[in-house]
Order: C-alpha cells, then structure tokens, then sequence
C-alpha cells in the first residue's frame, strides 16, 4: 500500500470533482461549474504541501522507506500538475464562453473525444493508486499514447480547417490550447502509474 494513500486519494478524488465541473461548465457554457472547478482545485495545492510536509518530517525517521516516501512525492507532484493542466483549461473555457468564440460541430466533437480520453486515463489511474494493479497501469498507458495521437490528429485536421477560412484564428488558437492541455492531463495520468508501478 502506497504511503498516505488517504491523502492521495483525497488530491485524487479532488481532482475528479475538479474534471466533472470542467465537463459541465463546457457542454452547458456555465461559468458558475467553472467557478466550482476553481475552487475545487484550490484544494490541491493545500493537500499537496500537507503530504510533502509529512514527507519531509518522516524522511528523517525509520519507518517509511526513502523509495516510499520518494514515490509518494512524484505522484503528489504530479497529481498537482494535472491540477495546473486543470486551471489552465478553465481559464481558456472562461475565455470562450465570456466572448463568445465559438467552435464548429467538428471542433467541439473532437475537443471532447480528446477531453474524454484524457479523463478515462485519469479515471483509470486513479483506480491504480487504490489497488496497485500493472495491467491497469498498462492501460492507463496505452490510452495517453491514444489521446496523444488523438491531440496530433485533431490539431492537423483544425489546420486545414483554418487554411481554408473555414475557422476564426482566434478561436483555433484556443482550440489548439485545450486540446494540449487535455492532451496534458491524460500525460501526467500515464506519469503517475509509472510512478507507482515502474516497468
């Protein structure tokens, strides 16, 4: 078992909270589930720094592993950085629904394959902390290499989109954002079974 695997998991259930109310405040363009998702997310940092806390007051005794403990450290940094990824989409979303930029059917279908991808790695991964299971860590792997290529796919496709005229610069450079920092989040999700589960 994962030391402080109930702080863990709680930055972890955090986050889902933080995922749902990104879905919401995208498919219902409601700022007040973004406002949700900002406040969850404030809740990851404070976790995270309690976990480092305990970690460095443990490293100087006995009872825990120096590998343990280093573990515990990569997976809350990580977990904390998909927090970042968080922010860094609600902001760009806030953007969108404040100014109206809006995208093409194609464009929002492919924005949430891509955030869908990104969350089912998260979703996985999360089931992983709690039972510490490599081949659901391999899955978790595998679809951050889909959702990656997904990313590339969707990002060459919105190209051609824009070359034509088809699509306003503006609101493909915020396309191009969110599906990176989507792209991020299923990333660091792969980071975090690595972490515990090292091939």
């Amino acid at each position: 078992m994962l030391a402080y695997s109930k702080e863990i998991l709680e930055m972890a259930d955090t986050l889902k909270r933080v995922l749902d109310f990104i879905e919401a405040g995208f498919n219902e363009h409601k700022l007040s589930s973004l406002s949700k998702a900002i406040e969850a997310e404030k809740n990851i940092n404070m976790l995270q720094n309690a976990i480092m806390d305990k970690v460095i007051i443990d490293s100087k005794k006995n009872g825990i592993s120096k590998s343990d403990l280093a573990t515990v450290s990569e997976v809350a940094e990580t977990l904390e950085r998909i927090g970042d990824e968080c922010v860094n989409l609600i902001e760009r979303i806030e953007i969108k629904i404040e100014e109206n930029l809006l995208f093409s059917e194609k464009g929002v279908q492919e924005y949430i394959e891509v955030f869908d991808g990104a969350k089912r790695s998260f979703d996985m991964a999360c089931g992983v902390v709690r039972n510490a299971n490599k081949a659901a860590a391999e899955t978790v792997i595998a679809n951050g290499f889909h959702v990656k290529e997904l990313v590339e796919k969707y990002r060459k496709t919105h190209n051609e989109r824009l070359v034509k005229g088809i699509c306003d610069p503006r609101t493909s450079n915020m396309f191009f954002d969110m599906l990176d920092f989507a792209g991020n989040i299923a990333r660091h999700s792969s980071n975090v079974v690595k972490a515990l589960l090292p091939c």
